[in-house]
């Protein structure tokens, strides 16, 4: 089997199986584990997957604007962003990321809340906007188009000022090796640093998200106090992530 063939078939595992194993690869290709992980290498720089310890996983390959994605999966994104509500105390200092799912977490914020919101989106800067309960603080800077989000300086200095009861964190993909990751470098960074400016984190993460990641690093699963996932997938993920100190919810 020449290159382009064990490319060709790593890719397609990984497609049906979302990970892949070198030692697994070894016994069913008949090559070595360095050949592999050169294959591995090479084919993420050509942004095909995700190269971890012992093996890749597959990205995330949902669109990544805005628009695409607010309207895939709404009644999914409902139910799951009703499992944050409980978390949310009358009087909290919230910041709340951009992204589809959290925008459906503000849509369903009980009328009678009296809430303070940082946010950098502006979806979601307009949905808490009707509500005049919600103290909103909308977090300016240089606008990123695909996401409806602020970043750059503007928004690292407006976050310097909150420490926050809570963070509603958007990722695009979670896995237990790569952590918590973005397709995007800047806005990876103010993800980051959303992280060290609250006391509690959570993140919504539907079944496409798990076990995929992106090029950029936010934070490791250790940084997610809550973590917010379809039914089928709790029992799995509280056996996984047991030495974390994440909230399987």
């Amino acid at each position: 089997m020449n290159k382009k063939q064990r490319h060709d078939f790593i890719f397609q595992k990984i497609r049906d199986n979302q990970r892949i194993y070198i030692t697994d690869l070894s016994n069913e290709l008949n090559v070595s584990d360095d050949t592999l992980r050169r294959d591995l290498i090479e084919m993420e720089s050509e942004g095909l997957l995700i190269k971890v310890h012992g093996g890749a996983i597959a990205k995330m390959n949902l669109p990544l604007d805005f628009e695409s994605r607010e309207h895939r999966m709404v009644e999914k994104k409902r139910e799951l962003a009703s499992k944050v509500l409980p978390l949310i105390k009358n009087n909290d200092i919230i910041i709340i990321d951009g992204g589809t799912s959290n925008l459906e977490v503000v849509r369903l914020l009980p009328s009678n809340l009296s809430l303070t919101i940082y946010t950098n989106s502006f979806p979601i800067a307009n949905e808490v906007m009707k509500r005049p309960e919600i103290d909103l603080i909308f977090l300016g800077g240089t606008l990123f188009r695909s996401s409806k989000v602020t970043v750059g300086m503007n928004v690292f200095q407006g976050l310097q000022t909150v420490l926050a009861d809570l963070l509603i964190l958007g990722v695009c993909s979670v896995d237990i090796n790569a952590g918590l990751t973005a397709p995007d470098r800047e806005e990876s960074l103010i993800k980051r640093l959303m992280i060290e400016r609250a006391n509690k984190v959570i993140v919504i993460a539907d079944n496409h998200k798990l076990g995929k990641a992106e090029n950029y690093v936010i934070g490791n699963i250790g940084d997610v106090d809550y973590l917010i996932v379809e039914e089928d997938k709790k029992n799995e993920l509280e056996d996984s992530l047991k030495r974390f100190k994440c909230n399987i919810i």
